[in-house]
């Protein structure tokens, strides 16, 4: 598969997966899941699912739910690809996200206490 393939492979695997996982996954009350990426091997066979879960504080029990779900996400995901197989299925936190959100709140503090001190 040509790198161009792979990348709209990898985005259209994301954004279904995106919709599974909303339909399919009973989170809590105010916990949100998010597919940011995925990674898909050059054979298609294997796929690494990057998340971002919040709140924080609930992340590795959401985590552990799309683990044990991953079968069940592959076989929706083998119905909607119309490959016959789906690929095999990993959740992991993305963390380059969350620095990307603790640097921005970090900013955002920063720039008050900046306001703060010059009113």
């Amino acid at each position: 598969m040509g790198d161009r393939s792979q990348v709209r492979f990898e985005q259209l695997l994301a954004e279904e997966l995106s919709k599974i996982i909303l339909r399919e996954v009973d989170l809590e009350s105010g916990a949100l899941v998010t597919v940011t990426k995925t990674d898909v091997s050059a054979d298609l066979r294997h796929a690494t699912v990057f998340v971002t879960i919040l709140p924080e504080d609930r992340r590795g029990t959401i985590l552990d739910q799309l683990r044990k779900q991953h079968r069940e996400f592959e076989y929706h995901l083998s119905d909607i690809l119309k490959r016959g197989r789906s690929p095999q299925l990993s959740f992991e936190v993305d963390s380059g996200t969350l620095q990307g959100f603790a640097m921005e709140s970090l900013l955002d503090e920063l720039s008050e206490e900046h306001q703060d001190h010059e009113a």
